[in-house]
């Protein structure tokens, strides 16, 4: 029983030295991310393509009217046949054009992720070198912990990393 209370005593002792031995930053990626002169860049990009991708809807829709109203005016001269034949054809194509509305969001969402991951990574590895840099064992997102000293504030230093230069 005496092994044991030793143990379980040595125990708390390493655990209690390990933890005072660690040193906790924090880091606000959100503030670090914005700062970059290469999202800026990625965002004029993103918007190029989302315009026009948002053209090419447009003009694939304005087709569709004009087919629809091309049907309406020309529907009173058609046979039976041949105009079920055409409803049949605007049908297919409305259902295709709200098909391309789910098909488009997903398409801009892999566009934004395929733009957006190298900055990311790149400031994912800025701030894994400035903690291992200045000693830090763990790093938290400064925007979900209640209370930490400025001085384990390592954005600055991240930005630094980056060359982002304070204003």
């Amino acid at each position: 029983m005496k092994k044991v209370s030793t143990l379980i005593v040595a125990a708390i002792i390493m655990a209690t030295t390990t933890l005072q031995a660690q040193k906790i930053g924090v880091v606000s990626p959100d503030e670090v991310f914005a700062a970059m002169p290469e999202v800026k860049k990625a965002d004029s990009v993103l918007t190029q393509y989302q315009n026009a991708v948002a053209q090419n809807y447009q003009d694939q829709q304005d087709e569709l009217n004009d087919a629809y109203t091309k049907f309406v005016k020309d529907s009173i001269k058609m046979l039976p046949a041949v105009k079920e034949v055409k409803r049949k054809e605007l049908q297919k194509k409305i259902n295709d054009l709200q098909g391309k509305d789910q098909e488009i969001q997903k398409d801009l969402e892999a566009k934004k992720d395929e733009i957006l991951k190298p900055i990311r990574e790149k400031m994912l590895k800025a701030i894994k070198d400035v903690a291992a840099e200045t000693g830090y064992t763990y790093v938290f997102y400064k925007e979900q912990t209640i209370v930490s000293p400025d001085a384990d504030d390592i954005t600055d230093k991240v930005k630094a990393k980056l060359g982002i230069k304070k204003k």
